[in-house]
């Protein structure tokens, strides 16, 4: 019969699918581990980004408070109390934020 191949070539055609086949498990537990391992290096990488940011603001409102103490050079009672209201005030605004961004 002309429309058939010879045996040795259909065992090893058997052969190659079934090897196939017992490698798919490996294959695709491969390839949700490189997903979980992609995941994990994303939520890093933003939390990185996220530590940054709040870094800058550390370092702005540390500024803030320099420039402020420089300013009110404590000579007198009124330049502390004006002093004190600077600052109270700057904490309620960064609690507002704070409270704003966890909503």
């Amino acid at each position: 019969m002309a429309g058939q191949l010879p045996d040795d070539i259909v065992q090893a055609i058997a052969i190659s699918n079934a090897k196939s086949i017992g490698e798919q498990p490996a294959i695709l537990a491969n390839l949700a581990l490189a997903q979980q391992i992609f995941n994990q290096n994303m939520q890093q990488q933003i939390s990185l980004s996220q530590q940054q940011a709040m870094n800058q603001v550390q370092m702005a409102a540390t500024a803030k408070c320099v420039a402020m103490i420089e300013n009110a050079g404590c000579k007198n009672q009124s330049s502390i109390d004006q002093m004190g209201k600077d600052i109270e005030k700057i904490v309620k605004d960064m609690e507002r934020l704070i409270k704003g961004e966890d909503q």
